[in-house]
């Protein structure tokens, strides 16, 4: 479904443009046939007949253009005349009908095409005796009949047409370098490489967040990351631009000062999520920093961050592996095969791109943004900050409970000895403030209630092996479905018990039924006689009995004789 009919009233730039030329260039040829009628002698109406034969014009025309033209002599002054009034031809209760339908079928939020409503219009001009109206005419009508703002409101549900037909002065600017920045994501134009032992190699394509000063439109700091923009890669560009980059630069091999640091007192930004997290307000905090977001009708104020975005993808998108701006673009190039650059090559890359920029004069403004920055940066030397420091304070956030085995996170267990001593006031302490690392989950930062510091927490199995959530999730997940039963063998159990049930019930149903004393002892009486008793047990243990005594034979006693 389209929502808005653009092309009513309104065409394409360049063919309104070659409409311009084509009129101008009319004009002249009209005012050349003009002034041969004026400066010509003898009777006019020759000299007219003859300049409506050169311009295919009646002399009704001609006298027209004649009685504009003769009063400054201009070519201006012939031009058509757009968006003046003429004289409707099309009668009063034709003008109703297609007034009423348009209205009524055309103006509204599902926004059928013009095509059909024409039909309709032509259909109910017949069964009114009147002659229908054209296709051209019906949609002049329509131009004419409701304004554009009115076509916007009613033919879509989807704001930002009005709002792209409404004023918008508003400009983001700041007085000072560090008073206002902005911050944004964008996939690189570019794809790397990366070789993996044993694995063969991954190609792909890397995400870039930058920071911006807007006054000086200096870049301040970048991270590029393999995972999509996240409260990480935020942490990570943030405590880039916020500390001193010579350790940085020495180890990456960049040869080139890049003196722009400092904490800013206002960070802009869009509404994603990774900007609204506790974790990302709660650090801003911490380092005195304000959060402005732009939201609906307020887009236009990130033009600074999203055009050096730009630049910088068409400064390293020129390499190979390029992936282009758009599939189109791209025009069947071979990207994958053609990458070349490595991780840490393109962030090099990146880097150099961005001191370039800073230390480029803008064509527009011809401003070095580097020397704007020298100029207003006078003044006390800002904070020196630690990178770690900031990052942990970026860093995701979550909360667990002190238990006597210390703290639990992703199905894992972390201990510290300086955990087991808040154990016997863990009532009291609530819920402790934990900051992990998705890049390695092995080691815990604990903020310690007694001084508020973080502390290193490691797991409790003692196994200190680098781990990225993304690999321990995935884990997981493939022994969770090596593991998983079927959905017969989850209901198998289910249905056994079910059974029972219903061969208890069916029983129940045949019993005569008593009071319920005597169903108690008669079941008492069953249940006891069929448990086993440890009497059984025991003889069924005891030892085996012995041989029964050989008959005694009887020794008759002597008897006397008297």
């Amino acid at each position: 479904m389209q929502p808005f009919n653009a092309a009513v009233g309104r065409g394409a730039p360049g063919r309104r443009r070659a409409q311009d030329d084509e009129n101008w260039l009319g004009a002249k040829r009209v005012a050349r046939e003009l002034d041969k009628v004026l400066e010509a002698p003898g009777p006019r109406n020759a000299a007219i007949a003859c300049a409506a034969a050169e311009l295919r014009l009646s002399t009704r025309q001609v006298y027209g253009l004649l009685s504009r033209y003769r009063t400054e002599r201009t070519v201006s002054s012939v031009l058509t005349r757009k968006g003046r009034s003429r004289r409707k031809r099309l009668g009063g209760d034709v003008e109703a009908i297609v007034a009423a339908t348009l209205r009524e079928q055309w103006l509204v939020s599902e926004a059928p095409p013009l095509a059909p409503i024409v039909g309709e219009i032509r259909a109910r001009c017949e069964e009114a005796g009147l002659r229908p109206p054209s296709y051209v005419a019906i949609r002049a009508r329509a131009a004419a009949l409701f304004s554009a703002e009115e076509i916007a409101k009613r033919r879509s549900a989807n704001p930002k047409h009005l709002r792209r037909l409404q004023p918008r002065p508003g400009y983001i600017s700041a007085s000072r370098p560090l008073t206002v920045t902005q911050i944004d994501h964008t996939p690189t134009d570019i794809q790397f490489v990366e070789v993996i032992d044993g694995a063969g190699a991954f190609v792909g394509r890397a995400y870039l967040t930058i920071l911006v000063d807007v006054f000086s439109r200096c870049i301040l700091g970048f991270c590029l990351t393999l995972e999509a923009p996240s409260t990480v890669s935020v942490a990570l560009c943030l405590a880039h631009a916020i500390c001193r980059k010579e350790a940085w630069l020495e180890a990456r091999g960049v040869a080139h000062a890049w003196p722009t640091f400092g904490r800013p007192r206002q960070i802009v930004t869009d509404s994603a999520k990774e900007f609204r997290g506790a974790a990302f307000r709660r650090g801003c905090a911490e380092y005195g920093v304000s959060v402005r977001r732009r939201n609906r009708g307020r887009v236009h104020e990130g033009g600074v961050v999203e055009r050096l975005l730009g630049k910088l993808n068409a400064v390293i998108g020129r390499r190979d592996g390029a992936t282009g701006r758009s599939i189109e673009d791209r025009d069947g190039y071979p990207s994958e095969k053609r990458a070349c650059l490595t991780f840490a090559d393109l962030e090099r890359c990146v880097a150099l791109a961005i001191i370039d920029h800073n230390g480029q004069m803008n064509e527009k403004t011809l401003r070095i943004p580097l020397d704007e920055w020298r100029s207003r940066a006078a003044g006390p030397p800002p904070t020196v900050d630690a990178p770690d420091a900031v990052l942990l304070n970026f860093l995701p956030e979550q909360r667990r409970r002190l238990t006597p085995q210390g703290v639990e996170l992703f199905a894992l267990h972390y201990y510290a000895p300086w955990l087991g001593v808040l154990v016997p006031e863990r009532d009291r302490l609530g819920r402790l403030e934990i900051r992990y690392d998705p890049r390695d989950i092995s080691r815990l930062y604990v903020r310690d209630p007694s001084d508020g510091q973080f502390r290193v927490t490691p797991r409790r199995d003692g196994d200190t092996t680098p781990l990225t959530l993304w690999e321990h999730r995935r884990a997981r997940s493939e022994r969770r479905s090596m593991r998983a039963r079927t959905g017969t063998e989850k209901v198998g159990v289910s249905r056994e018990i079910a059974a029972i049930v219903a061969a208890a019930r069916a029983t129940k149903a045949q019993t005569p039924r008593a009071s319920k004393g005597e169903a108690r002892d008669l079941v008492r009486a069953t249940r006891a006689a069929e448990a086993v008793k440890p009497y059984e047990a025991m003889e069924a243990a005891a030892a085996p009995a012995a041989e029964p005594h050989p008959p005694r034979v009887k020794r008759l006693l002597p008897i006397e004789d008297w």
